[in-house]
């Protein structure tokens, strides 16, 4: 379980998969020095609890990793994250899409 860590003072806990893709859809938007609202659950012990923050630029974000090793990204997810930004609500953590491939593609050529 690695965790965020925002304007070195709040602390928010996140599997390696999703830390990964939030990290870059963070530097999408924060390359562009967009400023964007960021909401996820916390449900920890089961209360169904939720946090938002805004994310500036100008802020610093730690992204701890428990595992070393970087995972693959699905940029279906990346793309999701940073479309979330644009919306009212901000971007939320959101569950990670479908696999890239759907049964009606075409089997890959050997």
């Amino acid at each position: 379980m690695g965790h965020l860590v925002y304007d070195s003072s709040l602390r928010i806990d996140f599997n390696d998969r999703m830390l990964a893709h939030l990290q870059v859809a963070f530097a999408v938007k924060l390359h562009s020095n967009e400023s964007f609202q960021f909401s996820w659950r916390q449900d920890r012990d089961g209360d169904g609890g939720r946090g938002s923050i805004w994310i500036h630029p100008h802020i610093s974000i730690l992204y701890r990793f428990t595992d070393r090793l970087k995972p693959t990204l699905n940029p279906r997810w990346i793309e999701a994250l940073v479309s979330s930004a644009d919306t009212p609500e901000g971007m939320s953590a959101l569950p990670e899409p479908n696999a890239l491939t759907t049964a009606a593609d075409p089997p890959a050529a050997p």
